[in-house]
């Protein structure tokens, strides 16, 4: 959980999240969209970056950024999702430390460059200032793992490395941005599915301790494409041969954003003609048999929030590599 809505956290924030997987070996996404067990990253208690640095750590067409700003940056980001606080807090983070600036350094200067674009600022400072009085009702009863109760915000953000007017700053950026790449996204598709699938994972019913070799899991998949291909009913073999609990019992069945799975079953499931029997599809789970019954085209306004979060990751980055960023850290 954060204090802010997850929307208006700036979406380097997501690239900076999905790299706890270097540091923590978590698990891997499943193709049917559920959660997984993760290991947890060991952490330790984040303390606020100096904020007086005049060194450049980067320069872009428009300006440069100093190593204060940039601590700045991240000490709002650790108030703001407790996370990124763990994270940042973490052993593990002193050797990558200089890679995740570089991450954060490149979205912040979109975020200002996206900020000077923006002619109507009233709207945004007035949408910050609602923002804020919610953060300010979340301190004083605090249900956030890692938010002390306080008073007031001013109280809560002392000795943070930032004052009011800086989180304000950051949440009109934050605002600014979304509104941005919301424009963008507006005519934009997602695939829509209803498929059935069945799962022969090198791990057996997920069962870490006994391992399937690919040889193995193939030729298991195979004898299941054979046995519908010869009539057989999806929904008695989904039973019978497939890995995935939460499926399995359920004839195999998943709907869904198709991009909410794992790239080579999503790959799939957009691309097989309807009601046929595909042949084993390899994922980094086992080998899938599927059938796609329905699939639609959507307007991305209608998305899941992981599928529009990924799509405005993807603009993000697009808008990131457009500009002339000069990183020297």
């Amino acid at each position: 959980m954060q204090l802010l809505n997850k929307r208006w956290i700036s979406a380097v924030l997501v690239v900076l999240m999905s790299l706890t997987t270097i540091l923590a070996g978590c698990g891997k996404e499943e193709p049917k969209k559920k959660p997984t067990t993760k290991q947890e990253t060991e952490t330790g208690e984040f303390k606020p970056f100096p904020t007086n640095s005049k060194k450049v750590v980067a320069t872009y067409e428009k300006g440069q950024i100093t190593e204060g700003e940039l601590n700045l940056y991240i000490n709002i980001l650790a108030f703001i999702d407790y996370k990124v606080a763990m994270l940042m807090g973490s052993p593990q983070m002193k050797n990558k430390l200089k890679e995740f600036k570089e991450i954060l350094v490149k979205g912040y200067v979109a975020e200002l460059l996206i900020a000077d674009q923006v002619k109507d600022q009233d709207q945004y400072r007035k949408k910050a200032d609602e923002e804020l009085s919610k953060i300010e009702g979340s301190i004083k009863n605090p249900t956030t793992p890692g938010v002390k109760k306080a008073s007031t915000l001013d109280e809560a953000i002392k000795d943070k490395g930032f004052n009011r007017q800086q989180l304000t700053d950051f949440i009109v950026r934050s605002l600014q941005r979304n509104a941005y790449f919301d424009k963008q996204i507006e005519n934009e598709k997602y695939t829509k599915v209803k498929a059935k699938h069945i799962l022969i994972a090198f791990n057996k019913e997920g069962n870490e301790k006994e391992k399937r070799s690919d040889a193995e899991a193939k030729k298991r998949a195979e004898e299941v494409k054979k046995k519908l291909d010869q009539g057989g009913d999806f929904d008695k073999l989904a039973k019978e041969y497939s890995d995935d609990p939460g499926s399995k019992d359920n004839g195999g069945l998943i709907e869904g954003a198709a991009d909410e799975y794992v790239p080579e079953f999503a790959q799939a499931v957009k691309t097989i003609e309807l009601n046929k029997i595909s042949d084993p599809i390899k994922t980094e789970y086992g080998y899938h048999v599927l059938t796609v019954m329905e699939r639609n085209e959507e307007s991305m306004k209608d998305a899941p929030d992981e599928v529009k979060q990924k799509k405005l990751q993807e603009l993000n980055q697009k808008f990131i590599e457009q500009q002339k960023i000069t990183v020297k850290l």
